[in-house]
Formats: structure tokens, C-alpha cells, sequence
């Protein structure tokens, strides 16, 4: 799996606007046209093309074929990486965009917790199935250097395995869409 690090503010902000990290989902993969996403969605292709736009301006999302029909061109767009991470750097002090990049991270997280808010509203009382179920927790782990290295691995692991899984059971009967938010980071130390 392709990883593109994104060193620009303004891709991180793209990333962290909700509509536009469904288009990124959408547009992975094999190369897409905005009417066959906006079909996808359940939206109305023009609402898209800024958006679209958006994306392949700041780098995110790459023109790779235009094809000729009925009098119009089909653009045929792809994500320039099967997974982002965004470059810490952004986030330490030498780079003068602390609030900014602060601003940032809560906004994935208020997305997060608006999920998880009307996803537990949507779950009845009797629900039982413990797979089907939100999984929500905080840990704290402590190890040596390679204690912590070889977790991050699994944890790598793990993204990459559920990456692979999207792309065979995104059309599959019975296939269900999950999200998911990780953050792994050193406890500050006065916690």
C-alpha cells in the first residue's frame, strides 16, 4: 500500500473535512469519474466538482485519463495514494501553525464524536451482537523503544490488512462500512 505524507496545512485540512475524506474514499482504488461517485453517494455530480477540484489542486486526488463522450470529456480521477498520514512536523512548534494544526485535530475528532453521537443514538436497547457493536477505548501502554516500535508495526499491520478488505468487500452482499479514528502518541509527561 501506497502512503502519501501530506506536508502542506492545507491538504491536512482537506483531509479533515468530512465530505472531502468521503470523496478521497470514494476516488480510491480504480479510476473514477465524479458522476459515477456522485452516483455512489447518492449526490448530484455538480455539488461535487469544487470539492473534486479541491483535491486534485492541492495535490490529493490526480487526473488520469479523459475520455470523449457524447460531446462532453469524462475525467477519470484517482487518489494520488491508497493511504494518507499527515507529517508530524505539521504539528510541532517550529513550524509557527500550532493553533492552526490544533484547530485541525479537533476537528477529526468532533467529527468522530458526531459519529459515534448519532450511531449510538440509531442503537436499540437489545442489541447484542458484539461484533456489530462501536469498539471505544483509551489506553496507556509503557515499554522499551522496540516494545513500542514493534507495536506500532502491528498496528501498521492492521491498517494495511483493513485496507485490503475494503477493496474486496466494497461491493460484496452483506458488506458493511466501518470508520475508524487511531491516534498512538508518547504520553506528555506530565500525565
Amino acid at each position: 500500500m501506497e502512503t502519501y505524507v501530506v506536508k502542506r496545512i492545507e491538504q491536512a485540512k482537506l483531509l479533515t473535512d468530512p465530505f472531502k475524506l468521503r470523496l478521497i474514499e470514494a476516488f480510491a482504488g480504480a479510476p473514477t469519474t465524479t458522476k459515477q461517485v456522485a452516483d455512489k453517494m447518492g449526490e448530484k455530480a455538480p455539488r461535487l466538482y469544487r470539492h473534486v477540484d479541491a483535491l486534485v489542486d492541492q495535490g490529493l486526488l490526480e487526473l488520469i485519463e479523459e475520455r470523449p463522450k457524447r460531446g462532453t470529456i469524462e475525467r477519470y480521477y484517482k487518489t494520488v495514494a491508497d493511504r494518507f498520514e499527515v507529517d508530524p512536523e505539521l504539528f510541532s512548534p517550529s513550524s509557527g501553525l500550532g493553533d492552526e494544526a490544533m484547530d485541525m485535530v479537533r476537528s477529526v475528532f468532533r467529527d468522530t464524536e458526531s459519529d459515534l453521537a448519532s450511531l449510538f443514538r440509531e442503537i436499540s436497547d437489545g442489541a447484542s451482537d458484539r461484533d456489530s457493536m462501536p469498539m471505544v477505548m483509551k489506553f496507556a501502554i509503557r515499554g522499551t523503544s522496540s516494545d513500542i516500535a514493534g507495536f506500532r508495526r502491528k498496528l501498521d499491520a492492521l491498517i494495511e490488512e483493513s485496507e485490503g478488505m475494503s477493496e474486496k468487500g466494497e461491493d460484496a452482499p452483506g458488506s458493511a462500512s466501518y470508520s475508524g479514528l487511531l491516534a498512538f502518541y508518547p504520553r506528555p509527561a506530565n500525565s
